[in-house]
């Protein structure tokens, strides 16, 4: 099941869970050892209110799928691709952009994984090969139109108990866990990340600082690029939050934690919560959050 959004399904609910096991299925994985998990997903994505007649340059993805097991005794190994892509350009570019990044990265990732058996230390490079592809693409695709478009890129691939995420750009990966909290994985890109870094401005000023919206890494703009690569191991209970700056840049972080952190009925409403909270806190830009929240089998 592969779930592209883009303007015209805001709100659509696209919760499900990860896995649908049988009790035998699951009952197999234990005897052999392999890790279940239960994954529950939602999505939401808004335009925002300055930009609603405007093209929506963020792109979310949500895919997954099986790999081939080793031998007939155990069953196939379920993946789930999470993407993030918030595209740059103006005049649609930008729209054009995430939307053939994220397309690139799901072709190649799925492809890739439905192909052949795969070992668990294959699967960071390949996540990190398949952003490369998405940037190639981009990057062919302004060679060949002379436009100047780009797109940032959060994909997170989920396998047995670990996330592997691959990330270019201030797109932006958190993770929520008690009794820790919300913490940011993901580095942003950014000159007022570097400026934060290298303690020239303090962390609040990024909201307000007048270099808050420049990046300094992205898809397309080379015919390579850096891709920031790290395996989380996941828990029972955690949260995964993958959103665009529209999002990030309307509400601080103690209150995205405070919404995580509240039980909801599914992940749709947390991202809904999120959503909403960002449209009154002005929605200056497009607006996109995926949530997933783990247990065990």
């Amino acid at each position: 099941m592969t779930m592209l959004m883009q303007q015209n399904i805001n709100h659509t609910d696209i919760s499900y869970h990860m896995h649908e096991y049988t009790l035998a299925d699951v009952e197999k994985g234990r005897r052999t050892g392999q890790i279940v998990l239960d994954l529950r997903i939602g999505a939401r994505q808004d335009p925002g209110i300055r930009r609603r007649y405007r093209p929506n340059e963020d792109t979310i993805l949500i895919t997954r799928g099986l790999m081939p097991s080793a031998s007939l005794s155990t069953p196939p190994k379920p993946f789930v691709l999470l993407v993030v892509a918030d595209g740059m350009g103006g005049q649609g570019h930008g729209q054009e952009a995430s939307q053939i990044a994220v397309q690139s990265l799901t072709e190649y990732v799925s492809g890739s994984l439905g192909a052949q058996q795969r070992l668990p230390e294959d699967f960071l490079p390949l996540l990190r090969a398949g952003v490369q592809s998405a940037n190639r693409v981009v990057y062919e695709r302004n060679q060949q139109q002379e436009t100047v478009m780009g797109t940032t890129m959060t994909a997170v691939l989920v396998i047995e108990a670990t996330a592997y995420v691959a990330h270019v750009g201030d797109s932006r990966l958190y993770l929520h866990r008690e009794p820790a909290g919300l913490v940011q994985v993901t580095r942003d890109h950014s000159a007022v990340a570097v400026l934060v870094a290298e303690g020239i401005i303090a962390p609040d000023d990024i909201y307000t600082h007048p270099m808050r919206n420049r990046i300094y890494r992205s898809l397309g703009e080379e015919a390579t690029v850096e891709v920031d690569a790290s395996a989380v191991p996941l828990e029972a209970l955690d949260k995964l939050l993958l959103c665009s700056d529209g999002l990030w840049e309307m509400v601080r972080d103690p209150q995205i934690a405070a919404i995580v952190a509240t039980r909801m009925s599914t992940p749709s409403e947390t991202a809904q919560a999120l959503i909403q909270v960002a449209l009154a806190g002005g929605g200056d830009d497009n607006v996109s959050a995926i949530v997933a929240q783990v247990s065990k089998v």
